[in-house]
C-alpha cells in the first residue's frame, strides 16, 4: 500500500502542474482571443477601457470596494472575462484608471464665468444673475450623478492605508488647485481653490450621507461664499504662531 500511494503521487503530481501550466496559457490565450474578436468587430481598444470603467464606477456606487471584482466589472460592461486584466493588468490597475476618469469629470464641473466678471463682482461685492445661474449649473452637474459621487468616495476610504493612491489622490487634487488657481483672481488664489475643492467635497459627501433640502438649495451661495472668504486667507507662511501646528 505504501507504494502504491507513493507511486500515485509521483505520477499524479506533475499532471496537475502540467495542467495548471497548460491552462494558464490556455486562459493567456482566451484572453488575448478575446481581445483580437473585438478589435476585429470595430470596438476599439479605447471604448473597451471606457466601457470597464464606467462598469467599474456602476460597481463601486452599488456595492461598493467588496463588488469590485474583475468578473462583475466584465460582466457589467457585457465584455468577455480576462479583459480586465489583458488592458489593466490587475484590480489596482483599473483602480488607477478609474481615479484618473474620475478627476477628469472634476474639471467638466468648473465655473465658466469671465475673469472681469469675476473681478468686478468681488470688488463691488455684487454678484449678478449670470454668476449665480452658473454656480446652480455646477452645483446640479456635481450633484446629479450619485454613481460618481459614490465610487469617489468608495475609493478614497479605500485609499485610507494604500499611499500609491493617496499619490494619485493628492496628484489629481493639485492638478485641480492650479486650473482654479489659474482663472482666480488676488494672490490666494492657491488658498481658495484648496478651500473650494473641501467645501465641495463636504457638500457632496454630505448629500451623500443624509441628503437635505437646504443644502441642495444654499449650495451655490456655499459655493461662491467659499470663493470669496478663500481668497481673503493668509498665505501659508503668513499664519500667525497661533495658528501653526
Amino acid at each position: 500500500m505504501p507504494v502504491s500511494v507513493v507511486s500515485r503521487s509521483r505520477d499524479t503530481r506533475p499532471m496537475r502542474s502540467g495542467c495548471r501550466r497548460r491552462r494558464g496559457r490556455s486562459q493567456r490565450g482566451q484572453s488575448l482571443g478575446r481581445a483580437s474578436a473585438l478589435m476585429a468587430s470595430g470596438t476599439s481598444t479605447a471604448d473597451v477601457r471606457r466601457r470597464l470603467v464606467h462598469a467599474a464606477i456602476g460597481q463601486l456606487a452599488d456595492e461598493g470596494m467588496k463588488g469590485l471584482t474583475h468578473r462583475k466589472v466584465e460582466q457589467r460592461a457585457e465584455l468577455a472575462q480576462g479583459l480586465v486584466k489583458y488592458h489593466f493588468g490587475s484590480l489596482d490597475g483599473l483602480i488607477e484608471a478609474v481615479l484618473a476618469h474620475l478627476a477628469v469629470l472634476g474639471f467638466d464641473n468648473v465655473m465658466q464665468v469671465p475673469q472681469d466678471v469675476v473681478a468686478e463682482s468681488l470688488g463691488t461685492g455684487v454678484v449678478p444673475d449670470s454668476i449665480w445661474r452658473e454656480a446652480r449649473r455646477v452645483i446640479d452637474k456635481m450633484t446629479s450623478d450619485q454613481d460618481v459621487n459614490r465610487a469617489r468616495f468608495e475609493l478614497f476610504l479605500h485609499a485610507k492605508d494604500r499611499p500609491e493612491l493617496q499619490a494619485i489622490i493628492r496628484r489629481e487634487r493639485d492638478r485641480f488647485v492650479d486650473f482654479i488657481t489659474a482663472v482666480l483672481p488676488g494672490a490666494q488664489g492657491e488658498a481658495a481653490a484648496r478651500m473650494l475643492m473641501a467645501m465641495i467635497d463636504g457638500v457632496l459627501l454630505h448629500q451623500i450621507s443624509a441628503p437635505s433640502e437646504v443644502v441642495e438649495e444654499m449650495a451655490p451661495a456655499y459655493l461662491l461664499g467659499t470663493i470669496s472668504a478663500g481668497l481673503l486667507l493668509p498665505a501659508l507662511e503668513d499664519l500667525p504662531p497661533a495658528a501653526r501646528r
